[in-house]
């Protein structure tokens, strides 16, 4: 096996210029020096002994992260988001899928804990029933939870969308297009970021003088959810705008509209939120609510950074969300 020390007899220089190159640092090491030395290590296939480089420096420069379902576009979107900044940073992620399952989130939170990663992103379930709060204080292991806000009584600190206010942007549009009868199409959870905007909807609405009676609850099943989808467009109090809490149940009003023969948005209007690529792909091209996923996983990756180094005591942060104006709410 090649080692250190051949790696330095190849480049001429010692095994600790070789350390210093690897771990960068402590010490500076010249360009050409650093040349010679990559290219000895290319030579020769040399690999470093990461666990043993874990265990010397108390860092194993992985994360942990647990999503409800990286098949589900906004997810797949953050997951890919966060591998980008973490691996910018040098740091790889091992990922773990709830299935909406509150225990399910919890074991996968606890395993990852227990291989002693450098943090945990937590994406909760957004579910009707929120089960136990999960407590991992004596791993030792720093949390920060994603896109969601962390539990009453939790020392961790969040990374979340301005939703309730997206929510009341992504209505007030609707009504300035002359919109009246607006429904808000959202999940059964009734707290999380899905539920808040809900809220925001329904703040837009009364604030406009509309009670918003309109709102179609949904369970975590897709073939039950455009069911209901289509019970509701082929009623006879169909709204004429949409509001839906996520881009993917806004996917299942344009598809169910296609079925019906509605024209979108001549017949109806529809907006989705989360801001994912596949909001623009559809036909016609998704108006959306949400913020750049590129931020929200650079914001992740950074905040837990902060917290390992800082402590519990880092605050929340909360991104801004912005309309993205496209033919399926009447613009474009």
């Amino acid at each position: 096996m090649v080692t250190r020390d051949d790696v330095a007899r190849r480049a001429g220089t010692s095994p600790a210029v070789v350390s210093y190159v690897l771990n960068n640092g402590p010490r500076p090491v010249a360009p050409a020096t650093r040349a010679r030395v990559e290219a000895a290590m290319a030579e020769l296939g040399y690999r470093p002994n990461l666990v043993a480089k874990a265990l010397r420096s108390a860092r194993s420069n992985t994360i942990g992260l647990v999503v409800p379902d990286s098949a589900e576009s906004f997810f797949t979107e953050l997951v890919h988001a966060v591998e980008r900044a973490a691996h910018a940073e040098g740091v790889l992620v091992l990922l773990g899928n709830s299935g909406f399952s509150r225990a399910q989130e919890h074991r996968y939170a606890q395993t990852l804990a227990g291989m002693q990663v450098d943090g945990l992103l937590l994406v909760q379930a957004e579910v009707a029933e929120p089960g136990p709060p999960l407590d991992l204080s004596r791993s030792g292991v720093p949390v920060v939870y994603l896109n969601h806000r962390a539990p009453r009584g939790a020392a961790a600190p969040s990374v979340v969308l301005a939703n309730q206010r997206g929510g009341r942007r992504a209505a007030d549009h609707l009504l300035a297009h002359g919109y009246r009868r607006i429904g808000c199409l959202t999940g059964d959870a009734r707290s999380g970021p899905v539920a808040d905007r809900a809220r925001g909807c329904a703040a837009a609405l009364r604030r406009a003088g509309i009670e918003p009676t309109a709102v179609l609850r949904t369970g975590l099943d897709r073939h039950s959810t455009r069911a209901q989808v289509r019970d509701w467009l082929a009623g006879p109090d169909r709204p004429e705008a949409i509001m839906a809490t996520a881009d993917g149940l806004a996917v299942d009003v344009l598809s169910v509209a296609q079925e019906l023969g509605l024209r979108v948005p001549g017949d109806l209007a529809v907006t989705g939120f989360g801001a994912t690529a596949a909001a623009a792909h559809t036909w016609p091209p998704l108006s959306t609510a949400g913020h750049p996923l590129e931020d929200v996983g650079r914001a992740a990756v950074a905040t837990l950074d902060a917290v390992r180094r800082d402590g519990a005591a880092v605050p929340d942060r909360v991104l801004d969300v912005e309309l993205v104006l496209r033919r399926s709410c009447g613009c474009g």
